[in-house]
């Protein structure tokens, strides 16, 4: 399910209220849901850098690496100079941000590198990754983050299958007495679903690593 990044900036800032924020996040999505937007957010919220400068010179505690070499690749030695970063102590009580943009095009090296960092965050730490394509990340990455998938705005909408969903369960709320029979087609109707949604997952993915194929 995918966020609106409105609903998932507020999830986040409850989250932090409560002293109960994660040390990664992997904030995905499509071209224009905001990934950059909510990085930046959300690294304000933490840090205390207004958002308007976290991706520039100005920012303070924040380091950013993005693809920069000829191939539009990150590579290792930038993955170091972030981690050489984040093990400096921050000022004033700040928490100090790591923000890899278009995480999916780190080199093998540097995502093997980065992954130590995942693993033994440093103190007062946040990381996070933005990609277009997280299924192009390792597992080994990809499990170590919260994930928080977002929707091109103007784009949250009930897809057909969410919309079946809630017709069966009208349908239960409905029925006083359960019957074997209704039993079973309740049990055929969800797995149909099931079948449909894994279809659609499968042909996203392989759409995607298509696109990066061709990258």
């Amino acid at each position: 399910m995918a966020f609106s990044r409105t609903t998932a900036l507020d999830y986040l800032r409850r989250a932090h209220e409560q002293n109960r924020l994660g040390h990664a996040y992997l904030i995905s999505g499509p071209p224009g849901s905001g990934k950059q937007q909510l990085a930046a957010d959300l690294a304000s919220l933490v840090n205390g850098t207004p958002a308007t400068e976290v991706f520039s010179a100005k920012a303070r505690e924040i380091v950013v690496a993005r693809p920069e070499s000829k191939s539009r690749r990150i590579v290792i030695e930038q993955i170091r100079d972030l981690e050489h970063a984040l093990q400096m102590r921050a000022r004033n009580g700040r928490r100090k941000v790591a923000i890899i943009s278009d995480a999916d095009r780190l080199q093998p090296q540097a995502a093997n590198a980065f992954l130590k960092t995942l693993e033994e965050p440093p103190k007062d730490s946040l990381l996070l990754l933005l990609s277009a394509l997280p299924e192009a990340l390792p597992d080994t990455i990809r499990s170590r983050c919260i994930a928080i998938p977002l929707a091109r705005d103007g784009q949250i909408q009930a897809s057909e299958e969410d919309k079946e969903l809630v017709k069966l369960l009208q349908q239960i709320s409905h029925e006083r007495i359960w019957t074997v029979q209704f039993a079973y087609r309740l049990a055929q109707e969800f797995q149909r679903l099931l079948r449909s949604v894994r279809e659609e997952v499968k042909s996203e993915t392989d759409e995607a690593l298509k696109q990066e194929q061709i990258r």
